[in-house]
């Protein structure tokens, strides 16, 4: 149905309501203004409220439990293209995502205002649709690569079998475990997060669409090349905490956080670094082009590795002169400023760091914008 308009189904959640209550669905037009959408009023006691029971299919783990839900942020891992099996295996992943997790900061400092749950659906075939390569599997959860014609973009669109697997727990942020080596996931605000597993990128893959789904980041990457994308309208100052247009410098989101005697915009070398940008941009498309031939003819997995260490080698020229640019910006890396390039765009939109888990960087760490926006919404989800 390539070109044809489909509906991408949404749970809304409430707290469950004493009487009857109306609830307004609203959405923001161009210049960020909402309007109602949806109104509709919603009886507790109606018929149409479905209290199903729980399928016997499903196991509930419980990874770290540290207080009341009500009192808690409630994380829910969710089991996908996990076979009957691999239960063990999925246990494991679970805890040790999680721990990547909350080995950074904010998470690590508020680790103790998480309970953390697992959901086990065993599906009837292991691993990961992946249309492009003709692979189409049976999981409990029908998540698919090539989402939206993007190759890595790694979704579910039945939101019914996400939200009846995740009720077997109490959750407030959702992440779903693909049980696949390759590159790929997603995150939504709001609604969940999605990384496949066991490729060695896969933690930071779910801390970075992690920060999309529970704190509404925005990705702070863009190509050197494009100046504008016309999913932030020039001219309207964007609603996520880490990206700005700088419309107005004296309502800087941050500017509280600004480094003494830092100059806005903030110069770090951006010309050169977005020419070196370009040449590795240059090399990963030509590395997922290779990856995608060898795997439509069924590569062996040592074919692959070589491809990848190829082109890991072509990256180290151009990292070499990215370090030697950051040197004539000596102690720049800490500070908090106005760095133009972000949001898929390189002029026109800055973001407060050089280098976060948002964006390309060299260093597994939130800039301290992102980790105050994370540390609110921890905050905002398990109570004072």
């Amino acid at each position: 149905l390539e070109g044809k308009a489909k509906a991408f189904s949404r749970s809304l959640r409430i707290p469950f309501p004493k009487s009857t209550v109306v609830m307004v669905v609203s959405k923001r037009d161009r210049d960020n203004v909402p309007h109602p959408l949806l109104v509709k009023r919603f009886d507790p006691v109606t018929q149409s409220v479905l209290r199903a029971v729980p399928s016997s299919e499903e196991e509930v783990l419980e990874i770290a439990k540290t207080g009341d839900p009500h009192e808690r942020v409630d994380l829910a891992f969710l089991a996908e293209g996990y076979a009957k099996a691999d239960r063990a295996k999925f246990e494991a992943d679970a805890k040790r995502l999680s721990a990547v997790l909350f080995g950074l900061e904010p998470y690590k400092s508020l680790k103790d205002r998480f309970n953390v749950w697992g959901v086990f659906r065993p599906s009837a075939d292991g691993g990961v649709t992946q249309p492009k390569l003709g692979l189409q599997k049976r999981t409990a959860l029908g998540a698919s690569f090539d989402t939206f014609g993007t190759e890595r973009y790694l979704l579910t669109e039945d939101n019914k079998a996400v939200r009846e697997m995740a009720a077997r727990v109490p959750y407030d942020a959702i992440v779903i475990l693909v049980n696949s080596d390759r590159y790929g996931g997603g995150g939504i605000y709001n609604d969940y997060c999605i990384t496949t597993v066991d490729n060695p990128r896969s933690p930071m893959v779910l801390v970075h669409e992690f920060g999309h789904s529970f704190a509404g980041l925005a990705d702070e990457y863009y190509l050197a090349e494009t100046a504008y994308n016309d999913l932030y309208p020039k001219g309207v100052e964007p609603l996520e905490p880490n990206i700005t247009e700088y419309l107005d410098p004296a309502r800087l989101k941050w500017r509280d956080l600004v480094s003494p005697g830092i100059p806005l915009p903030t110069p770090w070398g951006k010309e050169e670094m977005d020419k070196i940008q370009g040449e590795m941009d240059r090399v990963r498309v030509a590395e997922r082009k290779a990856l995608a031939e060898a795997k439509v003819a069924r590569a062996s997995k040592a074919k692959l590795d070589a491809i990848h260490k190829k082109y890991a080698k072509e990256l180290d020229a151009p990292k070499d002169k990215q370090a030697e640019v950051r040197k004539r910006f000596p102690g720049l890396e800490e500070k908090v400023g106005l760095f133009e390039g972000a949001a898929y765009t390189s002029q026109g939109m800055y973001r407060s760091q050089m280098f976060c888990l948002m964006g390309n960087t060299p260093k597994e760490e939130f800039c301290k914008v992102c980790q105050r926006a994370i540390a609110r919404t921890i905050a905002l989800q398990s109570g004072p």
